[in-house]
């Protein structure tokens, strides 16, 4: 029979499976359709039942607060929809922690760096709640971006900001956009409230991002005192303008630096998973690495690689953040508060700087630009207490490196000096091997009498050994004691455990400064968000200085606290209030909106103080747009760096230079030997 004729009769008896198949599934959706939603219900009944259980044991019931915490920033739901997506991201979590661990388990066998990889993933173990967060924070700004179009439409339409609102509010029902949806109709509820000011106040706690807290006081505004037209064209059109701008350079910002620094995070982690099988094909490659792996310097720079995978992992993570959410109001005590209080606050009073030095204005200043949530005796709280932990890595390091260097000397087989080979042979390995038992009986059975002379008689007492073997066991089993005993904790050792403290003492203050640095880029996009505010606020009707300030004051995270002084010594006279807040701030790029707003709250009006502002929007849109380019730019070539830096420590520290040092050892033995011919 032809192949082709064949080919066509399988395609028709293919065709006619699939459309009996397809009219069964049909058929018993049909059937199934009216028990979906009663499954559905069982489903959530399921979750909620769930989140029960596991709210009764302590570390889940941590876990299920810290996602709930960050779902509800996001997400206005009902309590079953928070409670069944945070066992889904509670779960997932889990399992991908624990299929990790196994894939782990499966390419290293080493329960050591198992234990430590588990940790590290018990740090990092957020990372799908923050993928799914960070995909709820895009969602919601494209929707807003949506929302914005409808409101600038249907405003035209009805002349009105609470008809617009609630029009667009209705579109957006009918079109799916729930995230969006729900904040449009909370704004909704908040215009017609009965205490509209009251209602916007608790809305500006729980916004999910600025641009909503924006958008619900410029329709506040607008509703509350009228819209106004400047050259022809209405201010709260030019409003939604600029906010939708906002939004759109947030976005892009937000996608190219995703995009920029994709998978790295992966690559960070594939050294902890490639550290075992590279040792391993490298020491059966040439055998002579395995004795260097096993080696005090072998181990130190396997955990130097650990280390660096691990710090490289936890800096990529924060660049890759987006909520980097400032927590106001009230805090309970932090653990270095609570160990400043019980144990250690008679040594910190002595170490605190005092109050109007020079140290102590330093440190001041330093935390208050890094905006860290500590002051100075906490500070030094946590330097003691970093330091303390640095110190006792050390001990413990030196002990372990002494207990496995003991143990390798009596329990491993050693390569013979000069062995240039690839691979040991299992005869060879199996000499060696019995070798390394034998000088370990003679070793055990000496106690702590470890004698030359002692070392003899045993070996003399075997009969099985002749002459020259017993002068090379003899030699071979002195020169094991030897290293036996100079594995102690010498006074150097200490020193470097003190070294160790020192570098602890100073890491919280490495880490302000790298904090400061961190926010001054933060401050700049601050200031232009003041911008863009003044620039939808200034020709708004009845505007004045103290409001422009109060909206400043709520929208701020990095200059909260001195507009907050600001507002409340404002009435007792705005020039110096002002004054003091130039003095408090020294933030040039935020100066010189404080002299535009002098200049306003004297005589003249706030758009003719701002009037170079207008001038320049077009100026500063180009100029933001550059910030932000350069800010991705820069993150991007960071991340770049980080991204790679552990898998080029691991073939440089565990591939290169044991190579190197073990090839010029064995090539030295080898020479020796020659020589001694």
């Amino acid at each position: 029979m032809n192949t082709y004729v064949i080919i066509g009769v399988s395609c028709l008896c293919l065709a006619f499976i699939l459309i009996i198949v397809n009219l069964v599934y049909t058929k018993k959706r049909n059937n199934l359709g009216e028990n979906l939603r009663q499954a559905g219900k069982r489903y959530l009944t399921f979750y909620i039942s769930l989140y029960r259980r596991f709210s009764r044991i302590p570390i889940l019931k941590k876990l299920l607060l810290n996602i709930r915490k960050r779902l509800e920033i996001y997400t206005v739901s009902d309590e079953s929809n928070i409670r069944k997506t945070t066992v889904i991201l509670l779960l997932l979590s889990a399992a991908a922690y624990i299929s990790i661990v196994i894939v782990f388990w499966i390419l290293t066998r080493d329960l050591l760096i198992l234990i430590l990889f588990a940790i590290l993933l018990s740090f990092i173990g957020d990372t799908i709640i923050e993928l799914f967060i960070s995909n709820l924070q895009d969602k919601l700004l494209r929707q807003q971006i949506k929302y914005l179009e409808l409101l600038r439409h249907k405003y035209y339409e009805q002349k009105s900001v609470e008809d617009a609102n609630l029009e667009a509010c209705n579109l957006l029902n009918r079109e799916g956009t729930f995230e969006v949806y729900t904040q449009a109709e909370r704004i909704n509820d908040i215009l017609f409230s009965k205490d509209v000011e009251e209602e916007l106040e608790k809305y500006y706690e729980t916004a999910p991002n600025k641009y909503f807290k924006m958008l619900a006081g410029i329709i506040f505004i607008t509703k509350e005192y009228g819209d106004t037209f400047v050259k022809d064209s209405s201010v709260f059109i030019r409003c939604i303008t600029y906010l939708g701008s906002e939004i759109k350079a947030e976005l892009y910002k937000r996608e190219k630096l995703k995009y920029a620094l994709k998978s790295l995070t992966t690559i960070s982690l594939l050294p902890l998973f490639f550290l075992k099988p590279l040792r391993n094909w490298a020491s059966g490659s040439f055998a002579p690495l395995e004795s260097f792996y096993s080696s005090r310097m072998g181990i130190i720079l396997g955990m130097a690689t650990i280390l660096t995978s691990i710090v490289c992992y936890m800096v990529l993570r924060r660049l890759q953040r987006f909520d980097n959410h400032i927590s106001t109001g009230f805090v309970k005590k932090s653990f270095e508060e609570r160990l400043y209080k019980k144990f250690l606050h008679s040594a910190v009073d002595r170490l605190v700087p005092r109050q109007y030095s020079k140290q102590s204005q330093y440190l001041t200043e330093l935390i208050k630009n890094a905006m860290a949530p500590v002051n100075i005796y906490t500070l030094y709280v946590r330097r003691l207490f970093i330091g303390f932990i640095g110190f006792v890595f050390g001990i413990f390091m030196f002990l372990g490196l002494n207990a496995y260097t003991r143990y390798s000397i009596l329990y491993l087989p050693q390569m013979p000096e000069g062995y240039l080979g690839g691979q040991l042979s299992a005869q060879e390995y199996e000499r060696l091997k019995s070798i390394t038992d034998f000088d370990r009986k003679i070793i055990l059975s000496l106690g702590k009498n470890l004698n030359e002379d002692l070392v003899l008689e045993k070996l003399d007492e075997n009969q099985q050994l002749n002459r020259q073997e017993v002068t090379a066991a003899h030699e071979r089993i002195n020169k094991k004691i030897h290293m036996l005993s100079n594995n102690i904790f010498w006074w150097w050792q200490l020193i470097i455990c003190f070294l160790f403290f020192i570098a602890g003492y100073w890491v919280p203050i490495i880490s302000l400064v790298i904090m400061a640095k961190a926010r001054r880029i933060d401050m700049e996009d601050e200031v232009s968000q003041f911008q863009t505010i003044i620039l939808m606020l200034m020709h708004m009707n009845r505007i004045h200085v103290q409001e422009i300030l109060e909206w400043m004051e709520a929208f701020s995270v990095h200059f909260k606290e001195p507009l907050q002084k600001c507002i409340l010594n404002f009435s007792s006279g705005p020039y110096e209030a002002l004054e003091e807040l130039k003095a408090e701030v020294g933030f040039s790029p935020f100066l010189a909106i404080i002299d535009n707003l002098q200049l306003a709250a004297a005589d003249l009006e706030v758009a003719k103080a701002f009037e170079e502002l207008e001038n320049e929007m077009s100026f500063n849109r180009e100029s933001r747009k550059d910030t932000n380019e350069r800010i991705v730019e820069r993150k991007k070539n960071l991340g770049n760096i980080i991204g790679f830096l552990p898998a080029y420590m691991l073939i440089i520290l565990y591939l290169i230079i044991p190579m190197i040092v073990s090839g010029m050892n064995s090539i030295s033995a080898f020479y020796k030997q020659i020589m001694q011919i």
